[in-house]
């Protein structure tokens, strides 16, 4: 009875009781390095720096867990390789879609690059998240304004092993939007540019305040450099006949055709006889 006690204590149960140390020590040790890295002392003297400790140390105790983890368990996990590797390989073959949508939903599981209620954009589709099961994402379709269209988007998970996913939530209530024009190259630079700004700027102020102490509190939280609410014009020549102006400026994600829109409208009501003129000459 006491030889069986013993193995039991020196076998598996020892093994899954020092694996979840393991794992238990790497969730503290991470903690300790978030609010070590995070604290506001550190993030106004190290800035964007800090962010890349942060992520250096957080991969290394990662790293570290899982080597460990896979020490402890050597034994057991090359017995199960050597007497499964020819079923699994037939298996992977005949279920490799499955498997590919399974470990999709892994990777969401453990990254998290979307919650449900994001706007994300991937695979050439732009919707709301409404649900992400073991197999499947469902998207609400929406168009340019975020919009809900009335369709729902079903992708199976393995796209998430691939895709390029732009998740427009990520920085919640706002997001740098742009007006890009066509301006005749006789038009004056400076006169047009500071009608360009004056008027985004209007148009903008309503959400000026809060969009600035968004940003510096995602900057904060983030440890990166953050974007400048302030509307900029940028000029692109294209030829001898007309340049690119390009305006950028903070918008609230869901009005941003709108906002656009705006823009362009009093743009041409204010300018637009100079425009005709310049275009003409």
């Amino acid at each position: 009875m006491l030889a069986t006690i013993n193995d039991f204590f020196g076998g598996e149960f020892a093994r899954l009781l020092s694996s979840v140390a393991v794992i238990i020590a790497a969730i503290f040790f991470n903690h300790l390095n978030v609010r070590y890295q995070t604290a506001p002392a550190r993030v106004l003297s190290r800035g964007s720096q800090g962010r890349q400790q942060l992520v250096l140390i957080k991969n290394v105790i990662i790293l570290t867990a899982v080597c460990l983890i896979i020490m402890i368990w050597a034994t057991k996990i090359v017995g199960i390789a050597l007497s499964l590797s020819a079923f699994a390989m037939a298996l992977v073959l005949s279920t490799k879609e499955l498997i590919m949508c399974i470990t999709g939903y892994t990777l969401f599981a453990l990254s998290r690059p979307f919650n449900v209620g994001d706007h994300v954009e991937l695979s050439g589709v732009q919707g709301l998240v409404v649900d992400v099961d073991l197999l499947n994402l469902t998207l609400s379709e929406t168009n340019g304004s975020h919009q809900i269209t009335g369709k729902s988007i079903i992708l199976p998970n393995s796209v998430l092993l691939s895709a390029v996913i732009s998740n427009n939530s990520s920085l919640n209530t706002y997001v740098i939007g742009n007006v890009r024009l066509a301006v005749p190259y006789a038009t004056p630079r400076e006169a047009f540019t500071q009608l360009a700004i004056k008027v985004a700027t209007e148009v903008c102020e309503p959400w000026s305040q809060d969009s600035l102490m968004h940003f510096q509190r995602l900057g904060s939280i983030a440890l990166l450099e953050t974007p400048s609410n302030k509307v900029e014009v940028f000029w692109h020549p294209v030829d001898t006949k007309q340049h690119w102006v390009e305006i950028r400026y903070t918008v609230p994600v869901a009005q941003q055709e709108h906002v656009a829109q705006r823009i362009q409208n009093q743009i041409w009501l204010r300018y637009g006889d100079e425009l005709i003129a310049a275009n003409r000459s």
